[in-house]
């Protein structure tokens, strides 16, 4: 099978929307990981980056939504907290069970969470599991959920002027 490497046809168009949306993206990243010296846990909001991508390249797709993405992280964030609940065990950051099972079960009690709610939002399972796969604190969870909520309402703004790129 042949690679072939191809442009988006789009691209030719509206070069101009591929700039800025991008360049949105860019500084929406920096704003939130600029403040990441007030949160202990800087690995948990890697999922806030798959996000950021999806609202700025897919701003009309449903799963972009305030409702699926707000909501989303929510039911990753109660994934991820009674994952912790029920298998952390009296050590400090040690699991009860082996980490790829309750990774397994973290992700699937998040994605059944947000199916059942119709809230789903892939990133936020990627936020559930990091739940269980570092420490982290009520604090860290604020921070997290303020900026999704942040990001819904920067895209509300923006929305009449974002194209979907993909």
């Amino acid at each position: 099978m042949k690679f072939q490497f191809k442009f988006d046809s789009k691209l030719g168009r509206k070069p101009g929307h591929y700039l800025i949306q991008s360049a949105v993206a860019g500084l929406m990243t920096m704003a939130f990981l600029s403040f990441l010296h007030l949160i202990k846990y800087h690995g948990i909001v890697a999922a806030l980056g798959a996000t950021t991508f999806m609202i700025f390249t897919m701003p009309h797709r449903v799963s972009t939504r305030a409702r699926y993405v707000i909501g989303g992280y929510t039911m990753g964030a109660l994934a991820g907290i009674l994952a912790t609940l029920a298998f952390k065990t009296q050590a400090p950051q040690t699991l009860a069970l082996e980490t790829f099972l309750v990774g397994a079960i973290t992700v699937g009690v998040a994605s059944l969470l947000m199916v059942v709610t119709n809230t789903e939002h892939p990133p936020a399972a990627g936020f559930a599991l990091a739940l269980i796969l570092q420490p982290w604190d009520f604090g860290t969870l604020a921070y997290v959920l303020t900026w999704v909520c942040f990001l819904s309402v920067a895209k509300r703004c923006l929305k009449r002027y974002l194209i979907d790129l993909l």
